[in-house]
């Protein structure tokens, strides 16, 4: 049985054979020496190799052996290919140039980030440049209505970040080298330079963060008016039973106006501090959630609501005639106050009906006929509930309808007329 020690690579403990801890020192000393590496890069290439021998199924606390240690040689090159000399540096060059390129990892880009690093990330995978990521999560955001936020910080909450010098490499799809390594320690921890923060960003991310809180701040103006012009919506419908899916509809997106503030509030907080908890995003999420599922809500008690209302305003309109003190030689018949709709008729008879809703606060309307010279005025009063915002006659229930009924000379003068609805010569 071979003769077991510890090591430490990376401040990740493990066992490790004797011949093989001998040989694995052998090659950290050596590539130290050709390298010049500074303790950070030295870190990075023994998360590199932690990594490898997890890829071979050593993981914490299991036992390196010799196969492991030639195995992490082989893929990583010999350290004598990286003695400092006057040639370049070849970012593929390896022991026996048998390295394969790795397929790329789709992980968040954190150096080149501004939010969370996932359109940078996204970018790197692609081998596009970020501002068009950027460019398109930022339109989709406001084209989706919200459903863009809730992808990005799922992607957020489901991408690794790209924290070592070969989680970079790895990310953009390069063979996780000495050489490569090397180049990263060099350029300061990144396979290529850091997107530059300069003005246009900041000014890219502050913009950003002004929508989003003018928006946020929209939406709680909303909350507060269209919260109670519903509450009087509601009073209205008293006594019939669209106001029960009234009031469904007006929780459900109370509910979603609370939910869209939250997230816009935690949103423009995480771009104007360019940080973001996991408690932020997993809040967010839920936010979300919470604004789809009210959506889906309000739609269906909208739709019962006003399905119930007319139902209900079909079986519950009534008619009545109109006194009409003297008919005899009138010319013009003008109408006075709020209807629905005048409805003319030919008749050899002058007449007129009004219609209107029975509710319980909605009483039987004044309608009064007065005659001056040829012409009969028609005054039609009201008697519905007025609330702060509208009067429930004009702005909710159906207004007064009239229908005339009169001879063909007689003209009718009303900005709600709709002409001539048919010809009927007898007597109504």
């Amino acid at each position: 049985m071979k003769e077991i020690t510890r090591i430490h690579l990376a401040k990740t403990a493990f066992s490790i054979e004797i011949e093989a801890k001998s040989s694995l020192e052998k090659y950290l000393n050596s590539i130290q020496k050709n390298m010049h590496a500074e303790p950070e890069a030295m870190r990075e290439i023994e998360a590199r190799m932690v990594e490898i021998l997890a890829e071979r199924g050593v993981m914490k606390e299991g036992v390196i052996s010799v196969d492991d240690v030639l195995a992490i040689q082989k893929q990583m090159g010999e350290s004598r290919d990286f003695a400092d000399g006057d040639g370049p540096v070849d970012d593929d060059l390896d022991s026996d140039g048998s390295e394969s390129k790795p397929e790329k990892q789709l992980m968040r880009d954190t150096d080149n980030a501004i939010i969370g690093g996932v359109c940078a990330g996204v970018a790197a995978y692609f081998n596009i440049n970020p501002l068009w990521v950027r460019l398109i999560a930022i339109v989709s955001s406001f084209a989706t209505f919200g459903t863009a936020v809730l992808i990005y910080v799922v992607m957020w909450l489901s991408m690794p970040p790209a924290s070592t010098a070969s989680d970079k490499l790895r990310m953009r799809g390069k063979p996780v080298t000495l050489a490569a390594l090397k180049k990263a320690a060099v350029e300061g921890g990144s396979v290529i330079a850091n997107e530059s923060r300069d003005l246009a960003s900041k000014i890219l991310r502050y913009s950003a963060g002004i929508i989003i809180f003018l928006m946020t701040l929209g939406v709680v103006i909303g909350l507060i008016v269209g919260g109670a012009v519903g509450l009087s919506v509601i009073d209205l419908l008293s006594g019939l039973n669209a106001q029960i899916w009234a009031w469904g509809l007006w929780i459900s997106l109370v509910i979603c106006g609370i939910s869209a503030a939250v997230l816009g509030m935690m949103l423009s907080r995480s771009v104007f501090t360019w940080t973001m908890s996991r408690v932020s995003a997993l809040s967010m999420i839920i936010a979300t959630v919470v604004i789809s599922m009210g959506m889906a809500s309000s739609i269906v008690f909208g739709m019962k609501a006003s399905s119930e209302f007319i139902y209900e305003s079909q079986y519950l309109t009534k008619r009545m005639n109109v006194e009409i003190p003297d008919a005899d030689n009138v010319k013009t018949i003008s109408i006075n106050g709020a209807m629905g709709s005048v409805k003319r008729t030919d008749s050899d008879k002058l007449k007129i009906e009004a219609e209107y809703i029975e509710l319980p606060n909605m009483k039987k309307p004044d309608v009064n006929v007065r005659r001056e010279g040829d012409r009969l005025i028609v005054s039609i009063a009201e008697k519905c509930p007025r609330t702060i915002f509208f009067s429930g006659c004009q702005m909710f229930y159906t207004p007064i309808g009239l229908k005339i009924y009169a001879p063909a000379g007689v003209n009718v003068d009303s900005p709600a007329y709709y002409g001539a609805d048919n010809v009927d010569h007898s007597d109504a």
